[in-house]
């Protein structure tokens, strides 16, 4: 009996330090956007306690999937396909009316919690190729400029911002490929999520 407590304790004990540990260490998150033409792709990737855990989401014609994995073992992959409703599925149809009329307390609880994640949220690196080209040059060279613009100005502020901009004078383009590394504290989350369920838990 003694042993078995002992052991249910341990399990406790380990339990509890990984919660801790998942909501102090921040979770690293990587997203990738690509588009080549008509062809965009799209992954989200996200990694728990130092990349011990770790899951990934893929968008592309061809493949829309969820992964999760740890210590490098796949425990879950799922395909992200929208599933047709049975009748009993249903949900009641939207109130507009009522999401009119609570309008201001759900942009109060938005902003909030959009204000927490801009706060709290940090960026690790920038960086990509854009290839612009639209149908008159002179537009191109101002937009080639606006990016450029744009560009030092991220670079001011995240000097591991690297971006390639590549004009394209003689035709259409609008390809790129853009990663964002972000870090993101759960801990700081938790009172904020909170407070948005709460104000919204009546309203949606």
């Amino acid at each position: 009996m003694i042993d078995l407590m002992l052991i249910v304790a341990i399990v406790l004990v380990i339990l509890v330090f990984l919660i801790a540990a998942t909501l102090l260490i921040p979770v690293e998150i990587s997203i990738l956007l690509s588009k080549e033409g008509l062809l965009a792709e799209g992954l989200i990737s996200f990694a728990l306690l130092m990349g011990t855990a770790s899951g990934r989401i893929d968008f592309s014609p061809e493949k829309r999937e969820f992964r999760l994995q740890v210590l490098g073992v796949t425990l879950l992959k799922r395909p992200l396909e929208r599933r047709e409703k049975k009748p009993k599925d249903e949900k009641p149809p939207t109130d507009w009316k009522k999401l009119v009329v609570n309008a201001n307390e759900l942009y109060a609880a938005g902003k909030e919690l959009a204000g927490a994640l801009t706060k709290n949220v940090s960026i690790k690196r920038l960086g990509g190729r854009v290839k612009v080209g639209l149908s008159d040059p002179a537009q191109t060279g101002m937009l080639v400029g606006f990016l450029y613009a744009g560009s030092g100005i991220a670079k001011a502020f995240l000097p591991e911002t690297h971006l390639e901009i590549e004009p394209s004078f003689e035709e259409e383009h609008m390809d790129a490929d853009i990663e964002i590394e972000l870090s993101l504290p759960l801990f700081r989350l938790i009172i904020p999520l909170i407070r948005f369920f709460r104000s919204t838990r009546k309203i949606l």
